[in-house]
């Protein structure tokens, strides 16, 4: 039972990081939703909160670093002070793994 645990995990953790690879690109090459469905601080902040859910499901934080760091760069770049950018990028995982509603 274990296994099947680890290998939902492992699948929802690749989810979060393809999910947070193709917002970012897309956040960089087209900017936010023209329609107002979106707001960039927003969706920053989901950015932020997929990461830290890849590391409730099990990924190293070593894996995560390259795309914290594009994080961190891009929320500088929106013009985000170095202390908003050290929020984003704390990451507080839940140890038991459920996300607060």
């Amino acid at each position: 039972m274990s296994e099947v645990l680890n290998i939902k995990y492992r699948l929802k953790a690749k989810q979060l990081l393809d999910a947070f690879d193709l917002n970012l690109k897309r956040l960089k090459e087209e900017g936010v939703d023209a329609d107002g469905n979106e707001s960039e601080a927003g969706t920053i902040d989901l950015l932020s909160e997929w990461l830290e859910e890849a590391i409730e499901n099990g990924v190293e934080m070593d894996e995560l670093h390259e795309r914290a760091r594009q994080l961190a760069q891009f929320a500088f770049e929106r013009g985000y002070t170095q202390h908003e950018v050290e929020e984003l990028l704390t990451m507080r995982p839940n140890p038991n793994g459920k996300r607060p509603e």
